[in-house]
């Protein structure tokens, strides 16, 4: 894991056209599109004006202040180099070197992870971040709400802790296969410490069967379904939206009854349903790519 803090103006890149100045010449007309890009001008004259009476040599100046910056420190100076049907500008070169930011300084700590899960830790409370996953660039950008020069930017990073919250992005990784499984199992809001219980063990190499079944095996999970026509039930409830009928009900209570299943496995195979997953926000339906919780992440509270 590398750390890299950047201390600096954040580049304002624009094009601003049809702009023109003051000429130490006679001619008259001529507009420019001048485009900026982290203080490097780039300018083409519109061909619709090229203006009149202008002679070689002239200096046209585009004012820093027609650019985003200041004058003279910014201009834009134009000088014509051949020349055109009535001193119109023909060809011309530039000088000039455009603002970089708006003079803000920023500090960007840039913390790049592995290809492991990586975790971030903030010794403050979640209300004082602004939290985002770029999913372009794989990272997650945090910035702080009480300095808003100061951000960081969490390449490869799936999980940001803070002291009263932590939230994990790794959907389609531990985090979005607990939270299955939690959704299935009790339906509802998800504990959040439940799903960090989850989370440890599937990190410390527990797979979804073992969650499974660390799920049916607890005493709430158990007390709220004592018999297996209660659980067909409640899981069919909570994975389908509708309660099953007797007909549907009655293949998946039977095979629990002879031992060709089991309350772990069906519970496992209900979370992976492509269906399912969607309705909770795991994967996203066409023409989505990815599912909700992408972007808001899932919740959890560390074990």
């Amino acid at each position: 894991m590398t750390t890299t803090i950047t201390i600096g103006q954040t580049p304002i890149n624009a094009t601003y056209t049809a702009v023109t100045g003051t000429t130490t010449g006679a001619g008259t007309g001529a507009k420019f599109d001048v485009t900026k890009t982290s203080g490097v001008y780039s300018t083409t004259i519109e061909g619709t004006n090229l203006g009149t009476g202008y002679a070689l040599g002239d200096t046209i100046t585009i004012p820093g202040t027609s650019l985003g910056g200041t004058a003279p420190t910014n201009n834009d100076v134009v000088i014509v180099t051949a020349l055109g049907t009535n001193g119109s500008i023909k060809t011309f070169a530039t000088a000039g070197v455009g603002a970089i930011g708006n003079g803000t300084i920023n500090t960007v700590i840039d913390v790049t992870g592995t290809t492991g899960i990586d975790t971030y830790t903030f010794n403050d409370k979640n209300a004082d971040y602004t939290v985002v996953n770029d999913l372009t660039n794989k990272a997650i950008n945090v910035t702080s709400t009480l300095d808003t020069q100061v951000s960081f930017k969490l390449e490869q990073h799936e999980r940001v802790v803070f002291t009263d919250k932590a939230t994990a992005f790794d959907i389609a990784g531990t985090a979005g296969d607990v939270y299955a499984l939690l959704k299935a199992g009790f339906g509802g809001t998800v504990n959040t410490t439940y799903e960090g219980l989850g989370i440890k063990l599937e990190d410390a190499g527990t797979t979804s069967a073992g969650i499974a079944q660390a799920i049916v095996s607890s005493t709430v999970f158990q007390t709220a379904n004592p018999d297996f026509a209660t659980f067909v039930n409640n899981v069919y409830t909570n994975v389908m939206g509708v309660a099953p009928t007797p007909t549907q009900a009655l293949p998946y209570v039977t095979m629990l009854a002879t031992g060709t299943a089991t309350e772990a496995s069906l519970l496992n195979a209900a979370a992976h349903l492509t269906t399912f997953q969607q309705t909770i926000g795991l994967v996203g339906v066409a023409p989505a790519t990815t599912g909700v919780l992408s972007t808001s992440g899932i919740d959890y509270i560390p074990a």
